[in-house]
C-alpha cells in the first residue's frame, strides 16, 4: 500500500480548509496562488470547490425562503409515521439520500421553533381610545425571521439533529430559517445579539461544519 507523503497531505488539507475563503474572494493573493496550483492536480478539491461555489451563490441570492413552521411540523410527523415501515438502514459507509436528510432537517427546524416558544407569541397593540388588544404572531413573518438572521450555515449531512443543537446552544444561536434545498440554515441570536465574528470562528473550527458566512457578507464587500 502506497503511503502519501506528509508534505503532500498537509498541502491537500490546507487547500481544502482555504476553499471557503477562495469562494468568497477574501483569500490573500499568495495563498490563492498556492490553492489554485493544488486544485490543478486534485480532483476531490475541485469537486468540493464547485459544490461550495453553488452553496455560496444560493446563500447570497436576493431572497432566501425557508420553510414555514407548519411545513416543518408536517414533515416531522410524516417521518415519525413512516419510520416503523422503513426497512433496516443501509451499510454504515453509505450516505443517506439528500431528500431524506432534508426531511429530517425540516423537522429539526420545526422542533427548534417550537422549543424556543417561537411558533406564536402574544404582543399587545393599543389603539387610540381603546383597550390594548393581543396580537398573534408567528416566526414565519419577515420581521421575525430573515431580519434576525446573522449567520448562514451548512453542515455535513451526517450530522445528527442532536449534534446540530449541541453546536448552536453554547454559542447562543438558533435556527430562524431553512434549510434550503442546498441545506443552508439561517441562524440568529437566541437572546440578545452576540459577537458574530467569534461565533463564526467557533463554527468554522467545529467538526461537521461545511460552510459558514455572515449574512450580507457579499453585499458588504461590493
Amino acid at each position: 500500500m502506497n503511503k502519501i507523503p506528509v508534505d503532500v497531505e498537509r498541502t491537500h488539507l490546507h487547500a481544502w480548509e482555504m476553499l471557503p475563503w477562495l469562494v468568497n474572494g477574501t483569500l490573500p493573493e499568495a495563498e490563492r496562488a498556492q490553492v489554485e496550483a493544488h486544485l490543478a492536480g486534485c480532483e476531490s478539491c475541485r469537486e468540493e470547490l464547485a459544490r461550495q461555489r453553488g452553496l455560496f451563490s444560493q446563500m447570497n441570492a436576493k431572497e432566501i425562503e425557508g420553510p414555514s413552521a407548519d411545513q416543518g411540523v408536517a414533515r416531522l410527523l410524516l417521518q415519525i409515521d413512516e419510520r416503523p415501515r422503513q426497512a433496516a438502514p443501509a451499510a454504515s459507509g453509505a450516505r443517506a439520500p439528500r431528500n431524506r436528510w432534508a426531511a429530517i432537517a425540516y423537522g429539526l427546524a420545526a422542533l427548534l421553533v417550537l422549543e424556543t416558544g417561537g411558533v406564536a407569541v402574544l404582543s399587545s397593540q393599543s389603539d387610540a381610545g381603546s383597550h390594548a388588544s393581543a396580537v398573534y404572531r408567528t416566526l414565519s413573518l419577515p420581521d421575525s425571521t430573515a431580519s434576525r438572521a446573522t449567520i448562514r450555515l451548512v453542515v455535513d449531512p451526517a450530522m445528527t439533529a442532536g449534534g446540530l443543537q449541541a453546536l448552536l446552544v453554547p454559542l447562543h444561536l438558533q435556527i430562524v430559517a431553512g434549510p434550503t434545498e442546498n441545506g443552508v440554515y439561517s441562524l440568529g441570536p437566541a437572546a440578545k445579539r452576540g459577537d458574530v465574528e467569534r461565533q463564526i470562528g467557533e463554527l468554522r473550527a467545529a467538526s461537521g461544519v461545511r460552510f459558514v458566512e455572515p449574512v450580507g457578507a457579499s453585499r458588504d464587500t461590493q
